[in-house]
């Protein structure tokens, strides 16, 4: 029986699910100015390895926890990432 771990699908998907989340926490394109949702959807979906995110994601699975309930939390992590970047 072969258990081995694939680190590379499982970042793989746990990003898919942050970018999918994330896309639902932003608000409708039709709700802010133009240039400003350009900007924050570059800021947020630049291509970043969500890192912070998947950790938290992780922390919950570790506990035995259901990922769904921290995916909030696991997307403000990001945003607050995001902006430190930009405004660092």
């Amino acid at each position: 029986m072969n258990d081995s771990f694939d680190l590379k699908q499982y970042l793989l998907a746990r990003r898919t699910l942050v970018d999918e989340a994330l896309e639902g926490f932003l608000l409708p394109a039709t709700d802010w100015p133009a240039k400003l949702n350009e900007s924050v959807r570059y800021s947020i979906f630049a291509g970043g390895k969500r890192l912070r995110p998947i950790l938290t994601l992780a922390a919950a699975e570790a506990v035995n926890a259901d990922p769904q309930k921290v995916l909030s939390v696991a997307c403000a992590l990001e945003m607050i990432h995001t902006y430190s970047l930009i405004h660092d």
